[in-house]
């Protein structure tokens, strides 16, 4: 079972450049009496996805997404439940990168996911 800052490591080493964006944004997900807040941690890591994405950047993007089908299917409730708030849903309500350039690399645990989530908000996708 995958814990949450096994992730966050599993994380920083997979996609480059997400270490030193949560390094310059930690007021941002450090709350005030010190405590890690995941999904805003996460959003750190979509928000450095959707850049990379908008400008034609997909080098890492298969392994990024295998490790969050991975993150889905091993983590723990706490990591699942962060991924997919802080990450999966954060990605499918953003504006900038069309759905055609990043739910292709979805795995069917983050398919699943998107899928109920659409179902949820009667959404048709």
């Amino acid at each position: 079972m995958i814990h949450m800052e096994e992730m966050r490591q599993l994380l920083c080493r997979s996609y480059s450049g997400l270490r030193n964006r949560v390094v310059i944004t930690a007021d941002e997900w450090i709350g005030e009496g010190g405590e890690f807040i995941a999904t805003a941690w996460l959003s750190q890591l979509c928000a450095l996805v959707q850049e990379r994405l908008v400008g034609g950047d997909y080098e890492q993007s298969a392994e990024l997404f295998q490790l969050i089908e991975r993150l889905l299917d091993e983590g723990d409730d706490s990591v699942k439940t962060a991924i997919s708030t802080g990450f999966i849903e954060e990605l499918q309500h953003q504006q900038c990168v069309e759905p055609a350039l990043w739910q292709p690399l979805l795995g069917s645990s983050a398919r699943a996911h998107c899928t109920a989530m659409n179902a949820f908000y009667g959404i048709d996708a």
